[in-house]
């Protein structure tokens, strides 16, 4: 009963530590609905423009009411409550929808993001396009943080050979950012955990984005590796099985 009173107070520090520190996975969207009502005001008069923009503030307001709703239930994803839906969705619409997300954090941030798209047998899909392209967001988002001015960040999508009749896909994201060190590394996809250095502390974050992003993808039976070298960059991998339609 003591232990279960500890996980419990445990679990909503962690909550409370969250709500009040925020986190750049939240802010990005945020950030990206701002840049497209000052661009919208901009093109008045101009109603292909307004609409591009109106497109990309409904995509953005969308999905950050779909991640507030689950990050902020971060206990059930780590507990295992979740049940991951099966729902169709196209492969190539969230790896499009990423980019335009990112996209408009790294341009502010003065950072290239080249998101490629390898070969794909399956391109439609089952499972839960949410987690996915949160996924996709996160270690993206990560790379555009932790970058330096002019850096690049690339995203890589391909598709690995079928395992017990699933299609298994392979994302890399690539940056020439700061880096890690083999130290931090080894705890990097912990709860509120960053790198005690000058060089990370000084960016502004929860700290919750890569663990988050581990539960999600060991919900799904994937896995994620990092590789990183400081001062040179990063690269996540991260792969996933997921159904596809036959």
């Amino acid at each position: 009963l003591e232990k279960s009173v500890e996980q419990a107070e445990q679990a909503n520090i962690s909550k409370t530590d969250f709500l009040r520190r925020m986190s750049l996975d939240i802010r990005t969207p945020i950030n990206g609905i701002r840049g497209m009502v000052d661009i919208c005001r901009y093109y008045i008069g101009n109603p292909k423009k307004q609409e591009e923009c109106l497109d990309k503030i409904l995509l953005s307001s969308t999905f950050l009411m779909e991640l507030v709703n689950d990050v902020l239930d971060m206990n059930k994803l780590e507990s295992g409550q979740i049940k991951l839906e099966e729902k169709p969705f196209s492969i190539s619409e969230i790896l499009k929808e990423v980019e335009t997300v990112v996209g408009m954090a790294a341009t502010e941030q003065g950072i290239t993001l080249t998101v490629k798209k390898g070969e794909i047998n399956h391109e439609n899909l089952l499972g839960s396009s949410l987690h996915i392209r949160q996924i996709l967001q996160n270690i993206t988002s990560n790379a555009v943080k932790y970058n330096k001015p002019n850096g690049k960040v690339i995203l890589e999508c391909r598709e690995l050979p079928p395992k017990n009749e699933k299609a298994v896909f392979e994302f890399v994201c690539t940056d020439n950012g700061i880096g890690m060190s083999p130290e931090f590394q080894e705890h990097a996809f912990e709860p509120f955990v960053q790198e005690n250095s000058s060089a990370r502390t000084s960016y502004t974050g929860t700290g919750l984005g890569l663990a988050i992003t581990r539960n999600a993808i060991l919900l799904h039976r994937g896995s994620i590796k990092v590789s990183s070298v400081e001062g040179q960059g990063t690269t996540f991998t991260v792969k996933i099985p997921l159904s596809y339609i036959k």
